[in-house]
């Protein structure tokens, strides 16, 4: 057996070293008492009763009385699967728990949301999340005007490929300005309806890309994993009259 890899994994459902500790060490020891189980499962005497209830509460050891002592058992390794069905349903009532209340609180926020404010995105997770947030303020059909593609590296071409595809879900429509050289790029969007390509003129090239939609512009600089997010709605404005006069003198992409 694969000690580290199955530790790893119960980990990753929710268990902690410790209890993991504790469990493994009853599965190989049978029954024991707690003096045995903390040599074997390197526990501090201290810790082993409070490691020893929450294993209790999960369903993953029992105890029964012998001679005036308590002997703990690990339980059967099935009911592993029996503590994640549990936990899965625990979140799906918290879900709906949650959607249910998510009206309110949006109203809530919406009440305190300030006319103009920065934000900065940092990392794949954060940049995802802007993305996101493009998606989740327009309908369908509605628009985000984007200047200034060209060339990504592999990383942030990863992240562009998830935007398309969650715009193109939705039927949020894209216009895309682009540098001239980012052609190879246009190709692969193209697949992202609904959305209309157009490459700036010779000798106009934009160092960043500006994605502009409802009083919002984002604002990433060369391929860094860094956005920055602007509210007011006169700054947007700015923009799509600059995009406005940019896209006006662009040439249609063609395949």
């Amino acid at each position: 057996m694969n000690v580290e890899k199955v530790q790893v994994e119960l980990e990753a459902i929710g268990l902690t070293k410790a209890e993991i500790k504790v469990y493994l060490a009853l599965l190989r020891m049978g029954a024991s008492t707690t003096g045995p189980l903390v040599d074997a499962s390197q526990t501090a005497n201290s810790k082993i009763y409070v490691v020893l209830e929450k294993l209790i509460h999960k369903g993953l050891v029992t105890y029964f009385l012998q001679k005036g002592l308590k002997y703990y058992k690990a339980a059967q390794p099935s009911q592993i699967m029996r503590y994640l069905r549990e936990k899965q349903e625990a979140i799906k009532a918290q879900e709906a728990k949650i959607a249910s209340m998510l009206p309110s609180l949006e109203a809530l926020a919406k009440e305190k949301e300030e006319d103009q404010e920065a934000v900065v995105f940092k990392g794949a997770k954060a940049i995802k999340t802007a993305f996101n947030d493009v998606v989740d303020s327009l309908k369908k059909g509605e628009c985000v005007n984007i200047l200034g593609v060209y060339a990504f590296g592999e990383e942030f071409k990863r992240l562009a490929l998830y935007f398309q595809k969650i715009r193109s879900r939705k039927g949020v429509k894209a216009n895309f300005l682009m540098n001239k050289d980012a052609k190879p790029l246009a190709d692969v969007f193209k697949q992202y309806p609904p959305l209309e390509v157009r490459f700036m003129k010779s000798g106009v090239v934009t160092p960043a890309i500006f994605l502009i939609y409802k009083n919002k512009v984002i604002i990433n600089l060369g391929d860094e994993m860094v956005f920055f997010l602007i509210k007011s709605q006169s700054t947007a404005n700015s923009f799509n009259v600059y995009f406005k006069q940019l896209w006006e003198d662009a040439k249609p992409y063609k395949h």
